[in-house]
C-alpha cells in the first residue's frame, strides 16, 4: 500500500535523546495526575510476585481458545462484534479471567490487527478513534481490555491495582493476544499486533514469543518498561511511601522481566515497525533505540510530538506504522538491514 505524500512527510531525525524538552501536555498530565499514587494498595501478593516474576511465563504455550460473538452491528459495509473468551492466564480473578473483544472488519479484508490497550485505558473509545479508519485500508481490526481495566474490574478498578496486580496484567495481555492471533490465523493473509506506549510493550513481547509470524508495530515504547515507572514523569505517580524503602530498586528489578531484549527476535522482524516520540517525557528515546537495535531488521519512525501529544495530533501517522508493518510482511523470510531512524512530520490529521 503506497503512502501519500499529502499524508504525512519523512524526513532524516538526529539528535534525538538527550537534547529535547518534553512536551508540555506531557508535563501538564504529569501534574495532574501526580496524587493519583500509583501501587498505593503496595505490592500485592508476595507469592504471586514470586511465581509471576520469570520470563518462562511469557513463552509458555496455551490451549487454543474459541471466541464467543454476543453482538453485532454494521456501519455501511463494516461490521462490529463483541465478544469474549476465557483467559489462558488461569492466575487472573474473577471477573479479570474473561477477556473481552472488540472487532471491526470487512468483507474479504486480507489483514487483521490486534490492538492492546494502554495503561490506564478503559475501554475502546480512545483506540477507535486514533486507528478505526484503518479498516477502510482493509484492515480488520480486534481490540483487547486488559485485565482489571473496564469491564474487567476487580474491586476498586486501576486505581486500586498493586504491584503483583500489574504483573499479572501485563502477562496475561501478552497471553491473551498471543491466543487471539492463534484463534484469527487460519482467516487472514496477514496478521499484525501493536499498540501504543504500555500496549505497544507488551505487543512487541507478544510478537517476539508467538511461534509464527505476526507483523508489529510498537508504538511510544522502548524496550524495558522500568525506567518510566522509576525515572519518566509517570514515577511522579508512584506511591513511593507506601511501596517502602529500596522501591525503585524493586520496581526496576521487577519489570525488568519484560525487557524485550531478553526475548528472541520476532519470527518476521523485518516486518516490525517500532515508534518513538520526539518529545516524550514519559518514554526515554534511548529505549526506543535500544528496541531498535535488538530487533536488527526492524523499521524506526520518530513521530515528532510528546506522548500524550501524539495520540491528538499525529494519529495519521500512528496508523501509517500498523499499515507499514502489514506491508513490510508481504516480502517473506526477507530480513533487511536495518534503515536509518525516520521520522514522520506532522499530518494534521484527528
Amino acid at each position: 500500500m503506497r503512502r501519500q505524500d499529502a499524508d504525512h512527510k519523512i524526513s532524516e531525525l538526529t539528535g534525538v535523546g538527550g537534547t529535547t524538552k518534553p512536551h508540555p501536555l506531557d508535563r501538564a498530565v504529569a501534574w495532574l495526575s501526580r496524587r493519583s499514587r500509583m501501587f498505593s494498595r503496595g505490592w500485592g501478593d508476595e507469592a504471586v510476585l514470586a511465581e509471576f516474576s520469570l520470563r518462562a511465563h511469557y513463552r509458555q504455550m496455551t490451549a487454543p481458545i474459541s471466541v464467543k460473538w454476543h453482538s453485532h452491528g454494521h456501519k455501511g459495509s463494516e461490521i462490529c462484534r463483541n465478544g469474549s473468551f476465557p483467559s489462558p492466564l488461569g492466575a487472573l480473578p474473577e471477573p479479570a479471567a474473561t477477556v473481552h473483544v472488540r472487532a471491526y472488519s470487512q468483507p474479504d479484508s486480507p489483514s487483521a490487527c490486534v490492538i492492546l490497550a494502554a495503561s490506564r485505558e478503559e475501554g475502546y473509545s480512545v483506540r477507535e478513534k486514533v486507528f478505526g479508519p484503518l479498516t477502510a485500508r482493509s484492515i480488520d481490526l480486534y481490540l483487547l481490555e486488559s485485565p482489571f481495566y473496564g469491564m474487567r474490574r476487580n474491586g476498586g478498578g486501576p486505581s486500586k491495582i498493586t504491584v503483583a496486580d500489574h504483573g499479572l496484567l501485563a502477562l496475561g495481555m501478552v497471553l491473551e493476544a498471543r491466543a487471539l492471533l492463534a484463534y484469527l490465523q487460519p482467516h487472514y493473509a496477514k496478521l499484525a499486533v501493536a499498540g501504543y506506549s504500555m500496549g505497544g510493550h507488551l505487543a512487541a513481547i507478544t510478537a517476539a514469543v508467538s511461534p509464527f509470524p505476526v507483523a508489529c508495530a510498537a508504538l511510544a515504547t522502548g524496550a524495558s518498561a522500568s525506567a518510566i515507572y522509576t525515572q519518566g514523569l509517570l514515577s511522579r505517580s508512584v506511591d513511593f511511601k507506601t511501596l517502602g524503602s529500596e522501591a525503585r530498586d524493586r520496581l526496576h528489578r521487577l519489570f525488568d522481566v519484560a525487557d524485550i531484549t531478553h526475548y528472541p527476535l520476532p519470527v518476521r522482524v523485518d516486518a516490525a515497525v517500532i515508534s518513538g516520540c520526539t518529545r516524550d517525557g514519559y518514554v526515554l528515546p534511548q529505549e526506543t533505540e535500544r528496541l531498535h537495535c535488538h530487533w536488527r531488521g526492524s523499521t524506526l519512525r520518530w513521530i515528532e510530538a510528546g506522548h500524550f501529544s501524539a495520540l491528538l495530533t499525529r494519529r495519521q501517522a500512528l496508523r501509517a506504522c500498523v499499515e507499514e508493518a502489514l506491508k513490510n510482511f508481504d516480502g517473506r523470510g526477507r530480513q533487511p538491514t536495518a534503515p536509518e531512524p525516520e521520522k514522520f512530520e506532522s499530518d494534521g490529521s484527528l
